[in-house]
């Protein structure tokens, strides 16, 4: 469909304002929450223990909100009313200081938290297919967002301290409580686009998630992005233990995102050349790459290089399975597909993996990178499965 000036003047924009909040909260997120956890005095072990609790739960909570939202068909609605919670939960990590206190607010966030990025994936997907924005491009201003907090948190945390790590995050859930407010009601949403509501039952879902295709597809790119389990657990802190300073470490996490940027930027010819499955590959092999380097402790000088292979560890892998999705699973369904993608990339998956990487990390330090090498290794060989299997059609749902 031919995309007009007008429409992407109008939707591009509100998605990226959509996607900066997130980024901007996960920029924050990612590599600095894990100080905070240090700096209430929280040790390598529990911290593991936490991101991989969280990750377990999410497999049976970012599912199931996204499958009521669809049969409901208020998917705006429905973020409204999960960032103004994860907001609120949010401002209480100020008022505790250990594990289980820390736990409780965490599980609450697992909860209203997770299913905000795949459900704003699908309506961003959904809009795109019908040429109302370039996907790729309002990503990337999430991906921009994430470098911004990156470098500004990580310059400021000496001086200003960890709950500094928790006040971004706030201001960022404020800003996505707006961002959903500037989308489209539901109710004014073209009754085309949603006409697989009042059809989505738990049994389309079943036949959905029990196709061996979409297993594949799902565990290949949940897979890739697990291998990041010890990069956003541990890097960080083992960077810290490296004697590599704070604004140099943020500096890193964004030169990372940066050309991950360009890529999605540029994504357009690429998905248009190559398989969903030919996309993810290319990202499990470049995590085959960047792990196995990563877990030598290599010169200082070589993670600026390594760095620049997120664009294919997350970027490439990320745009190859919402490829898949918007192209094998019915349009009524696409939050379900998406959150039960996501559960499985930041769920069952990334769960183990950062359990794992908690114990491997406390007893070899950076060598625990090596398991993340093990699992990409596992992840291509479902990539290439899912190539030989899927013949481009839309999955029964």
């Amino acid at each position: 469909m031919a995309m007009t000036r007008n429409a992407l003047s109008g939707m591009e924009p509100r998605y990226a304002f959509a996607y900066g909040a997130i980024f901007l909260a996960m920029g924050t997120f990612l590599p600095y929450f894990p100080v905070w956890l240090e700096s209430r005095g929280l040790s390598a072990y529990e911290i593991g223990l936490l991101y991989g609790l969280s990750g377990a739960v999410r497999v049976f909570t970012m599912p199931s909100i996204a499958y009521f939202s669809d049969r409901a068909g208020a998917p705006v609605k429905t973020l409204r009313l999960l960032t103004a919670v994860t907001v609120v939960a949010n401002m209480i990590y100020l008022v505790t200081d250990s594990f289980w206190p820390i736990l409780a607010v965490m599980m609450v966030m697992t909860v209203f938290g997770p299913p905000i990025m795949p459900m704003t994936d699908a309506l961003a997907m959904r809009d795109s297919a019908a040429g109302k924005l370039v996907y790729g491009r309002a990503r990337a201003w999430g991906s921009v967002a994430f470098i911004v907090a990156n470098l500004s948190v990580g310059a400021a945390l000496g001086s200003m301290g960890p709950d500094l790590v928790v006040w971004v995050i706030i201001f960022a859930g404020i800003l996505n409580c707006a961002a959903y407010y500037l989308l489209r009601d539901d109710d004014e949403t073209d009754p085309a686009e949603v006409s697989g509501v009042g059809r989505v039952d738990l049994a389309s879902v079943a036949r959905l998630v029990r196709s061996p295709v979409f297993i594949a597809f799902a565990v290949a790119a949940a897979g890739v992005q697990a291998t990041h389990a010890v990069y956003y657990a541990f890097g960080t802190l083992h960077w810290q233990s490296l004697g590599i300073n704070d604004s140099v470490i943020g500096a890193l996490w964004a030169w990372a995102v940066m050309v991950e940027v360009v890529l999605l930027w540029k994504a357009g010819p690429i998905v248009a050349r190559y398989t969903p499955a030919a996309l993810i590959a290319i990202g499990g092999g470049a995590a085959i790459l960047r792990w196995t380097v990563m877990a030598f402790d290599p010169p200082f000088w070589t993670l600026p290089v390594l760095q620049c292979l997120h664009a294919l560890t997350f970027g490439m892998a990320h745009l190859g399975v919402m490829q898949f999705l918007v192209r094998a699973v019915p349009p009524h369904l696409a939050s379900t597909a998406q959150s039960t993608y996501a559960a499985l990339a930041g769920g069952i998956i990334m769960a183990g993996a950062t359990v794992l990487s908690g114990q491997l990390y406390a007893e070899t330090g950076g060598t625990a990178y090596l398991a993340m090498t093990a699992l990409a290794v596992l992840a291509c060989g479902a990539a290439f499965w899912g190539a030989r299997n899927w013949n481009g059609e839309r999955i029964d749902g």
